[in-house]
């Protein structure tokens, strides 16, 4: 079974690639390393990357199952998305470019790293969090 966790952003990024890249270094800055991969190629207003965070035995090899990280850049590119989840604006979205999804899956998630993304999403562009079965109400604190 497989869990999303979206992040809806006002960023200004002009390409997905950009605020990928944006974020990965964000998330590098504590100095805790990450495995993964890029995906794709992909559009410009998509980018994807299979991420985790470093077993301690082995820095190539992920403590947790990897977790899929993937951005859409543009108003137009996430529109549908803003308002199925808002749809009278309750929330602030509409207008929103900028969109974060965490999927995870498998038997061990590594909740410690979507906290970290969720951190580094809020400290850049303000991220509002939501999630099929919570809605807007989706609380943070995953790491176990």
């Amino acid at each position: 079974m497989t869990y999303q966790l979206s992040f809806f952003c006002r960023s200004g990024e002009e390409s997905a690639d950009a605020a990928l890249d944006r974020l990965l270094d964000r998330l590098l800055e504590d100095g805790t390393g990450l495995v993964g991969e890029w995906r794709g190629p992909y559009e410009e207003d998509v980018a994807v990357f299979r991420l985790g965070t470093p077993g301690k035995e082995c820095d190539d090899r992920p403590a947790a199952d990897l977790l899929t990280l993937e951005v859409h850049v543009g108003v137009a590119a996430i529109g549908e998305s803003v308002i199925a989840a808002s749809p009278q604006d309750e929330h602030g979205i509409w207008g929103c470019d900028l969109l974060a999804t965490v999927t995870l899956g498998g038997d061990r998630p590594d909740w410690a790293l979507v906290d970290r993304i969720w951190a580094a999403l809020s400290s850049l562009w303000k991220a509002v969090p939501w999630d099929e079965a919570s809605g807007f109400a989706v609380a943070g604190g995953f790491d176990a």
